[in-house]
């Protein structure tokens, strides 16, 4: 018999904030955490402005020396999301199996920053080695083995990269590892921090990104008919999932269950979406999660901004939810975050437990301009009550063609 998965904690840092209530209140009334962002290449002096939505630093010193040497930025913004995430489900590890406990991460591009450094060392500044740190902070597994590391976890200790499907994946994943009985504790998440000069250099010179808008809060509109690229975002996101009956013994506190996950190829190009592959992988969510769509009130989209994916998106919604599609709230977090690429689907996954947990919608924010090829209710700008069924649907769709949705519903 498959077990359950209960959602037990949640932690973030973000740039919308660095608590789950203050992210969400943030959110629900629209504010945007984009401004502009100028990056200098150390080897030329020249400079790249973009619109983009950064974490402070402040937050990093909060961590122990020790951690913050081990790791890049990427990885201290895993260790405090995640921190949080135990705290807020109740976890003490002393009386636990450790080795029946894990960790699931994914991120796009790993210890980019730490990286970056480690180019200019050598072929900048000449020097004959990069510092001797370079490699735990540049591996695509080191927030997940620094989170381990820091409770001492014996359990599967797992890394996911699939482009912006990267956390969605490893949330999924990390479900199946409790559904299967391999562990009953997983933390599990995203974590992403690529606002350097080369890492927005490359999604710049592949033309994704959005130019600067006159207002750069604004530079991100999702859905609208403006829009004219994405904007790239930083954080992390983690939760604390757990095999229902052990959690209910132990009297925590569920705030929903993740109910249903699916990871499907669009196989027919490397970077263009197309709707049958987007809607294989809603459907087959919904059918692990054996719900029909009409339970399903909201769904926290992929919606990037680019005029491809918003418009088929929202036509690979309408494909698997039919008449319910009109129904639907859809909305877009980028609008506000930027596209935290391998911590997204976190990110969207805690945006829709919230709004299961406080019966509201979060909106998409800057979209004034109805698009007729986008014709959902994509809750423009404000964040709203809701009333109708509140199971909620993550999605995140990644280059490469892996797509991953999930779904999460109310506790009985």
């Amino acid at each position: 018999m498959r077990r359950r998965v209960a959602v037990t904690g949640m932690g973030v840092v973000c740039p919308l904030g660095g608590t789950v209530e203050n992210v969400w209140k943030r959110a629900m009334a629209g504010h945007s955490a984009i401004s502009a962002l100028t990056l200098r290449n150390a080897a030329t002096g020249t400079t790249l402005t973009v619109p983009a939505a950064s974490v402070s630093d402040v937050a990093l010193e909060t961590l122990p020396k020790t951690e913050i040497a081990l790791s890049d930025k990427f990885g201290r913004l895993a260790l405090i999301a995640a921190a949080d995430a135990v705290a807020h489900a109740g976890l003490s590890f002393s009386s636990e199996d450790r080795s029946r406990i894990g960790v699931s991460s994914g991120t796009c591009m790993g210890g980019i920053t730490e990286m970056e450094v480690g180019f200019d060392t050598i072929y900048l500044r000449r020097r004959p080695k990069v510092h001797p740190f370079t490699v735990l902070r540049t591996m695509y597994n080191s927030p997940s083995a620094l989170v381990a590391l820091a409770y001492n976890l014996e359990g599967p200790t797992l890394a996911y990269s699939t482009t912006c499907s990267s956390s969605s994946v490893a949330i999924g994943e990390a479900t199946r590892q409790i559904r299967h009985g391999y562990a009953d504790v997983m933390i599990a998440g995203g974590t992403e921090t690529l606002l350097t000069y080369s890492a927005v250099n490359c999604w710049y010179a592949a033309q994704l990104l959005a130019p600067l808008h006159d207002d750069p809060s604004q530079s991100c509109r999702p859905f609208d008919a403006t829009r004219n690229g994405t904007v790239l975002g930083e954080g992390a996101a983690y939760f604390v999932l757990e095999e229902w009956d052990r959690a209910k013994a132990r009297g925590a506190s569920i705030i929903a269950e993740l109910s249903g996950y699916a990871c499907t190829a669009d196989s027919l190009h490397i970077t263009q979406p197309s709707i049958d592959g987007q809607a294989r992988s809603m459907q087959a969510a919904l059918s692990d999660a054996g719900l029909p769509p009409q339970a399903i009130g909201y769904i926290n989209a992929h919606g990037t901004a680019t005029r491809l994916n918003d418009t088929v998106e929202s036509r690979a919604i309408r494909q698997v939810f039919g008449v319910h599609a009109d129904s639907l709230a859809v909305s877009s977090s980028k609008s506000m975050l930027g596209h935290m690429v391998g911590a997204a689907g976190a990110i969207g996954l805690m945006m829709c437990v919230q709004s299961i947990r406080t019966k509201q919608v979060p909106p998409t924010a800057n979209l004034n301009h109805s698009d007729p090829d986008c014709d959902l209710d994509y809750v423009p700008n404000v964040g709203r009550e809701f009333h109708g069924a509140q199971g909620a649907m993550c999605n995140a769709f990644g280059f490469g063609g892996t797509a991953a949705s999930l779904v999460v519903t109310p506790c009985p």
